[in-house]
């Protein structure tokens, strides 16, 4: 989970759930959304003017779209 948050591989992990062979195989999605979206309303209670930065922007972006991806991916493994 922490190699997942540290090297930001996002894409590797959605796309390799599931799999025996996948890399982040003990990753539960739930604990990553969960991780995801304190790590989110932290940053956004923490820089009020952070939304005028353009990185800050596309750096929350990102995570709302990580975070909109892991609800996917667990919702389709409920079902």
């Amino acid at each position: 989970l922490l190699d997942l948050f540290i090297q930001w591989d996002w894409s590797t992990y959605l796309a390799d759930y599931g799999q025996p062979t996948c890399k982040y195989l003990r990753v539960n999605p739930t604990t990553a959304l969960v991780l995801l979206e304190k790590m989110r309303d932290t940053s956004r209670k923490n820089n009020v003017f952070a939304q005028f930065r353009k990185n800050e922007r596309d750096k929350q972006k990102l995570i709302d779209t990580v975070a909109k991806q892991l609800r996917g991916l667990i919702n389709s493994h409920h079902s």
